[in-house]
């Protein structure tokens, strides 16, 4: 499904800053920061993009992946709505490149945290990725 195709399926509105956010975290194998979609999305102003943010994790587009030091990451959600994000997995932060990925945990885990009363978990790693562990 395109980045179009989505926001009308969430009956958001089609501009080129959703669109070019949306794009640029479905293209991306690992969450991105804040700093560095300002970079790549210099056109747009940093307030625009902020609340752009907002928007797309309102409304379970994208979610935050990590924050540290004031840097958020942010990744795209797929199948997740704005009153449920439902996200089976810790984030990695590389201490080697910076980098945060998404990591999958196991079933055993998974299930353990089924049966506590959660309304939200964010489960954190910090460490070195698979491309920075290898090389």
């Amino acid at each position: 499904m395109t980045s179009e195709e989505t926001l009308e399926q969430f009956n958001l509105r089609k501009t080129k800053i959703r669109i070019a956010v949306l794009d640029s975290l479905s293209q991306s194998a690992v969450a991105q920061s804040y700093s560095t979609m300002q970079n790549a999305l210099h056109e747009f102003d940093r307030i625009t993009l902020y609340r752009t943010l907002l928007t797309l994790t309102e409304y379970g587009l994208i979610h935050k992946a990590y924050e540290e030091n004031g840097e958020s990451f942010y990744a795209r959600c797929f199948g997740c709505t704005g009153q449920l994000h439902n996200h089976e997995h810790l984030h990695l932060k590389c201490s080697s490149c910076g980098g945060v990925e998404c990591v999958e945990i196991s079933d055993q885990l998974k299930s353990s945290l089924a049966q506590l009363p959660f309304q939200e978990i964010n489960i954190s790693a910090k460490g070195a990725c698979k491309a920075c562990a290898s090389a």
